[in-house]
């Protein structure tokens, strides 16, 4: 985990080494002394070299935990701080990282009452993470409703409130307009298994990325392949994935590969600031990634975390968010930025979040199967 806040550590053994050149009596000149006191410095240092509990006090007034990027939470933090006067520390890490962290305060929750190695000793909130994964640690979360509730689309919110909405993020197959001619473009997921497109699918790894994840799903429902669609894909790239959808972004925007799964945010960024990239929204329906935010029910700054979720959802911090980095609104009075389909006019599925997550977990275990295939030939 990274935080966006560093604390400075003091001189280590500054004073002692003062106290070993001090200009007192004999006693402390002589050659015993010294070497008590040097042993004593050499403890002092090692034991100051690394820190085996978390720190008794906070820096922020509030603790935020998040995987999204820092172009994408700065933007909502420092207006926070500003509005409130209140200050936050972001802890930031990919998604595995979160995973591991609420795993350990659910261990802690039920065990010896310690925070894990990689928490910090005491934190209020997560921030724009993926609603699948909060629900799956729903436990962990203070049921609250948002004083914003009723501007929110009741699509974004947790039916028992655990978590709240922050922003929609439809998933696109992008594509590199100085490659694919007119007659080339991609119509949906069933595209991405055309003989013309092998070794050219930009595609991250599915058990990295949770927009590749989702994307195996939606197209397992949606395409007339079914469930022989993963290991399709899997043969059309040659086994071969990407680390992060970030590289699924680059190798279409410099011509390596010619097509790919992206989301609508990263897609209409790029195409919105002059790069030779356009997308399309699968014709079998697309499906969308849900972050939300969730207050820890161990926290005791609940009142400030509580500020900070009606803030996520505000009129304000939403247009932020729309403006800056094209993402997709939770409120039913923030229109889509313009070049950008209203939401009732995309492909959605049919199929509700319950059935998604659950063809997301049957993707995932026909795609190892896949990999391990390869693996073994």
């Amino acid at each position: 985990m990274k935080s966006r806040k560093w604390q400075k550590s003091g001189e280590r053994g500054f004073f002692v080494l003062k106290w070993l050149n001090f200009e007192g009596n004999d006693w402390m000149k002589s050659r015993n002394f010294r070497k008590t006191a040097l042993f004593v410095l050499a403890v002092f240092i090692s034991g100051c070299g690394r820190r085996t509990e978390p720190p008794l006090t906070r820096q922020a007034d509030l603790v935020v935990c998040t995987d999204l990027e820092l172009p994408v939470y700065e933007p909502v933090v420092k207006e926070f701080e500003e509005r409130t006067g209140l200050t936050v520390e972001v802890q930031a890490g990919t998604l595995e990282e979160i995973r591991t962290w609420f795993a350990q305060e659910q261990t802690e929750r039920n065990g010896d009452g310690k925070p894990g190695p990689d928490q910090p000793a005491e934190w209020d909130l997560a921030f724009g993470v993926n609603t699948e994964l909060l629900d799956e640690y729903k436990e962990l979360w203070f049921p609250c409703e948002s004083s914003e509730a009723k501007m929110l689309d009741s699509r974004y919110v947790s039916p028992d409130h655990v978590w709240t909405g922050f922003s929609v993020l439809p998933l696109v197959i992008m594509y590199n307009t100085n490659v694919v001619t007119y007659r080339e473009l991609p119509v949906g997921w069933e595209s991405l298994l055309e003989p013309r497109w092998q070794g050219r699918v930009a595609f991250a790894d599915p058990e990295q990325s949770d927009v590749s994840a989702l994307a195996l799903a939606a197209a397992m429902l949606g395409s007339q392949s079914g469930e022989a669609y993963i290991e399709k894909l899997a043969e059309n790239l040659n086994y071969e994935v990407l680390k992060s959808v970030e590289q699924v972004n680059e190798g279409i925007l410099d011509g390596r590969y010619s097509v790919g799964v992206t989301t609508e945010a990263a897609a209409q960024t790029l195409r919105s600031g002059g790069a030779d990239v356009d997308y399309i929204y699968p014709e079998e329906g697309t499906a969308m990634v849900l972050g939300g935010t969730a207050v820890r029910a161990g926290s005791s700054h609940k009142e400030e975390a509580l500020a900070f979720l009606d803030f996520t959802v505000s009129r304000d911090a939403q247009k932020i968010m729309a403006v800056s980095r094209n993402r997709r609104s939770v409120r039913t009075d923030t229109a889509a930025e313009k070049g950008m389909d209203p939401m009732e006019k995309l492909p959605l599925p049919e199929a509700g979040r319950a059935e998604l997550s659950e063809a997301k977990q049957q993707a995932d275990m026909l795609w190892q199967q896949a990999d391990g295939r390869e693996g073994g030939a």
